[in-house]
């Protein structure tokens, strides 16, 4: 029995919005990030934070757009809308261990004895 896999045609003259709706995600997120670390590692004040939360619903609706006009199955949208939530932690993870893995090792430097 031969497998037969099924994937809808997408339309010649869709081509062009989905190139811009996936350049729209890219530039969104490189966005989201870029603020969010910039304003974590302090070299813009924080009040640019929120503007990093816009760029990443921006690129949230980016994405289901992008998902909708690719003709996506629901498997696959689930795993996009899983993706997009671990984009918005990600950052936040990582600067939250770092932090804690400096205050352990700024401790254990300060307890040890110099010779």
């Amino acid at each position: 029995m031969e497998t037969v896999i099924y994937m809808p045609q997408l339309a010649p003259d869709e081509f062009l919005g989905i190139f811009i709706v996936a350049t729209l995600v890219l530039v969104f997120g490189v966005g989201y990030a870029a603020l969010i670390t910039l304003s974590k590692m302090g070299f813009v004040p924080r009040k640019w934070q929120p503007f990093g939360y816009i760029f990443w619903i921006l690129q949230a609706y980016s994405l289901y757009d992008l998902s909708i006009r690719i003709h996506s199955n629901p498997f696959t949208a689930k795993v996009l809308t899983v993706a997009m939530m671990i984009y918005l932690i990600a950052p936040h993870l990582y600067f939250y261990l770092v932090e804690e893995s400096e205050k352990r090792y700024e401790s254990a430097e300060d307890s040890q004895p110099i010779n």
